[in-house]
This record gives structure tokens, sequence and C-alpha cells, in this order.
């Protein structure tokens, strides 16, 4: 999954466009007022979730730091991304791990600890503490990956419209960055696994929208297609706006195609047809 685009319009709540940016702006814009809520218990596993044949069982957990370190980059690699801003992201996430933030408020009360992650690493730690990065395993051999959560740049470029926008930003929105398994065991199950595991996950945390990006007629797009996801056709955008409460949208890059899906009580998937404002990635 790759880069997209946000655009947000001056004027009455109806949207405009997002993308995927690796800007990390200073938290600024998170403001005061924030409570502290106690954060998410440790790595949870789905034990059984695929299964290859004796003894090959595949489970799914929260990574450590460490596994993090060793595979985000394989993740990457394998995701097409590796030389993308996004694909040197990995040394933040397991920073992010060892101090506690990372899923640390994908639960349902989640807008309480954001405060705390947000004065610990200001908007990276609000957007971290919102944020999953799972591993597939079979026999404790890494065979595939995933890291999601909301874009510290839609979070940002929603300053002007005050920290209710962005909290809504980080509760409602999360964008699947990174899905790679390893090519003996695609076709198994384990990319449809991590996405159904990383959507409870949302759901459970009160995300609204998934959302992605993917060259048309890949893997990613059928995988995604087969779980529900809607594929927008080429240069169709997400209306943002029923779950910003602001006029935004969410644009593909060149070449890509954007896919999302309602998660929880969320808005149907709306495409956008009015023109805004567009900031690339």
């Amino acid at each position: 999954m790759h880069n997209c685009t946000l655009s947000c319009a001056r004027s009455a709540p109806r949207p405009d466009a997002v993308s995927t940016a690796a800007e990390r702006a200073p938290c600024d814009a998170l403001g005061d007022g924030w409570m502290l809520a106690a954060p998410m218990a440790g790595p949870t596993e789905l034990e059984g979730v695929v299964h290859m044949g004796s003894p090959g069982r595949v489970t799914i957990a929260y990574a450590s730091a460490a596994e993090i370190e060793t595979n985000y980059p394989r993740w990457c690699a394998l995701a097409g991304i590796g030389d993308t801003p996004l694909g040197g992201y990995g040394q933040e996430l397991a920073q992010a791990q060892r101090r506690g933030l990372l899923a640390s408020a994908v639960t349902p009360s989640g807008t309480r600890a954001i405060s705390a992650a947000a004065g610990k690493g200001g908007l990276a730690g609000a957007v971290a503490a919102r944020s999953l990065v799972l591993v597939a395993q079979r026999d404790r051999v890494v065979i595939g990956g995933l890291y999601a959560g909301p874009e510290a740049f839609v979070v940002h470029r929603l300053q002007p419209w005050g920290t209710a926008a962005q909290v809504r930003a980080l509760v409602g929105l999360m964008k699947v960055g990174v899905l790679a398994v390893e090519p003996e065991f695609r076709g198994t199950g384990v990319g449809a696994s991590l996405l159904r595991y990383a959507a409870d996950r949302a759901a459970a945390g009160r995300v609204r929208l998934m959302y992605g990006s993917c060259t048309a007629d890949t893997d990613v797009d059928r995988l995604c297609a087969n779980r529900g996801y809607r594929v927008l056709g080429p240069g169709q955008s997400i209306d943002l706006s029923p779950v910003l409460g602001v006029p935004a949208e969410l644009d593909p890059a060149n070449g890509e195609r954007l896919v999302a899906t309602a998660i929880g009580d969320g808005p149907p998937v709306d495409i956008s047809r009015d023109g805004a404002r567009h900031m690339t990635t």
C-alpha cells in the first residue's frame, strides 16, 4: 500500500482531499484538554488463524520492538516501498513500542490515551498510539507483517479546524501503510488474516474508516476487494467529511487507486465529487 493526497477546503463542512505523507510536524497543533487513560494490554495473539498443513500453525500478534527493527525493512521491500519515507519509518515504530506508545490508544476510550501519548512524543507520539504493527509467524518464523495507523500529515493539515477535527482524524481514520507476505506464503490466507485482525482491532478502537492505496490489478488490489474493501476507480477520491466533520478528500497518487472500507459505525465509503485544494504527500 502506497501514497495518496489530502485536500481541505476552507468552507462549510464537506470534504476535499487527503494523502499519505511522511511529514512529521511538531505537535503544537494538539493543545490542552487531553485526558489520560490506561494503555492497551500487551501483545495479543490469534492462534490457528491460517492452517497450511501440520505442524504449520500461523499466529498473528503485535510485533515487538525487535521484530519491527528486524522485519519492517523487509516488509517495505516486499511491498515495493522500501525507498520511500514510509520505508524508513521502522526505527520510529520500534522506539514507540519500547516507550509503550505503540497501539496504546487503540481502545474504545482511545481519545483519553492520546493525551498521554502526545505529552510523551508530540504528534508522532499521538499517531503511534493509534497505530498497529502486526507480525504473522509460522512456527516462530516471520512470514508477513502489517503496519496501519492515522497519518501525521492529515492530522497536521487539519490544524486550522482545531483540535476536535484533529482528534476525529486520529481516532476515526486508519491507513494500511504496509501489508506484506513472503512470496512462498502468498495465496494461503496470511494477508487476509492480517487485514482481518487489523480491522478487528480498529473496530475495537472506534476507527470509522480504514483505507489504503495500491496499483491496479495487483495481488493487494484483489485481496482488498475480496475482503470487502471498496476499490475506487483511477483518480477517484474519498469524501472524508462524514468522519472528520470538515471539508476533506482523500486522493490517490498518480498511477494508484484507493481502497477503503467502513469500520464499526463508520459511514459508507463515498466518492467525492467536488474539487478542493490538494496536498500531495
